[in-house]
């Protein structure tokens, strides 16, 4: 990889995002739609849905970061990111049945916050006994994003690697042009975004802290019918196949 300046970088990744939506075509608007979505889901929330607020910003950035990721040919941060959003997805759902901060956190003496394996585990405990389906959608959603991009290997590796040689080695800061990758990335920002909205609003029938918008049950069934059909348009394509099969709908 020759030296290239983090200024000549930031250039190209804008023309790819700028370029995005011509490139990617109902892929990235499909996207956009689900993100537009998870932004302007909520009419009004309760004082004690400020936790959820907070879990989703970080349900937003990730998700967003996620599609920007993928459409800027990062496949492996793209994974980073929505493996962080179904954590913060995760914790957003709790907060709506356990708005006491210390089930989220403990307090150090020294006034520092800790956020400790054990609360994670009474957090995941209750998803399962409580909501088993979303739980178990959300971790084969999680899962898969681990089971290849959160460690190095070498099918990750390669897609950064062009040629050797004897006179010369190839390798490239961005992925390699598959646009399989591309659009699975983008469809799973969707996907992701639909199975959460999904168990929010499941949730939030039992513990109420949110007020929803008029228009939530329309959008969300537009959302699932473009995201079946873009899946059924990848499983038809052969390279797709493998990526998409083992992501199942949230």
């Amino acid at each position: 990889m020759e030296g290239m300046s983090l200024n000549g970088i930031s250039i190209l990744e804008n023309e790819l995002v700028e370029n995005a939506a011509r490139d990617h075509g109902k892929y990235f608007e499909h996207a956009q739609y689900a993100l537009d979505f998870l932004h302007t889901f909520i009419k009004s929330t309760s004082y004690e849905g400020a936790f959820f607020l907070m879990f989703l910003s970080s349900v937003e950035k990730h998700i967003t970061l996620g599609v920007l990721s993928g459409v800027r040919r990062h496949h492996v941060q793209a994974n980073f990111n929505f493996r962080y959003a179904t954590e913060a997805g995760s914790w957003a759902v709790y907060s709506l049945a356990h708005p006491d901060p210390s089930l989220f956190v403990e307090f150090e003496s020294g006034g520092t916050l800790e956020p400790t394996k054990e609360l994670k585990k009474k957090m995941y405990c209750w998803l399962d006994e409580k909501y088993p389906d979303g739980s178990a959608s959300l971790k084969r959603f999680k899962d898969n994003t681990n089971r290849l991009s959160s460690h190095a290997n070498i099918v990750d590796a390669q897609r950064n690697f062009g040629e050797f040689g004897r006179e010369k080695i190839t390798t490239f800061f961005f992925d390699q042009d598959q646009e399989h990758h591309i659009k699975t990335d983008l469809w799973a920002a969707a996907n992701l975004s639909m199975g959460l909205l999904d168990l929010f609003y499941g949730v939030n029938k039992e513990y109420p802290q949110l007020v929803f918008g008029d228009d939530f049950l329309s959008r969300i069934r537009k959302l699932k019918a473009d995201n079946d059909v873009l899946k059924a348009e990848m499983l038809n394509h052969l390279r797709l196949k493998p990526h998409v099969s083992k992501i199942r709908k949230s």
